[in-house]
């Protein structure tokens, strides 16, 4: 109602979990809303909230996120639903595939970028993709969920 969304968004402010430096944890490190890292994760990293890797922390496996907003170094894939933002001290070693990314200025990137579309966007507009402006889409079954 009145243009709101249900949904609420996680604020940066509200950390969840904290892995403080010094610290390592290894294996599929799963979490909800937000998280901020300056210690190190040897394993996956699932989640559909906002991971924050401070100066400090590592992560050494695939980073699956709504958003990564890292500052540390990374080897490994990174899939952001949202958005990637890298901070000028980020290094990261790996592909990312995110509709919306940020590199600062003196942050490193060895891989490959592929922007895809923001899943609402894609959601929203009701054309399949195949469709060409102004006409149908052919043999084309639509799904909801």
């Amino acid at each position: 109602m009145f243009g709101f969304s249900s949904k609420k968004k996680p604020r940066l402010d509200a950390i969840t979990a904290f892995l403080g430096a010094g610290t390592q944890y290894h294996g599929q490190f799963n979490f909800q809303g937000v998280v901020r890292i300056d210690g190190g994760v040897i394993g996956d990293i699932i989640s559909d909230g906002v991971l924050v890797l401070g100066e400090e922390g590592l992560v050494e496996g695939s980073i699956s996120v709504g958003e990564l907003i890292a500052s540390g170094s990374v080897r490994g894939d990174v899939t952001a639903s949202r958005r990637v933002i890298l901070n000028k001290t980020a290094k990261l070693t790996g592909n990312i595939q995110t509709p919306s990314v940020v590199i600062e200025d003196g942050a490193v990137l060895n891989g490959q970028l592929r922007m895809t579309e923001a899943e609402a966007v894609i959601l929203s507009e009701g054309v399949a993709p195949c469709a060409l402006p102004g006409q149908p889409a052919e043999d084309v079954t639509e799904t909801t969920s």
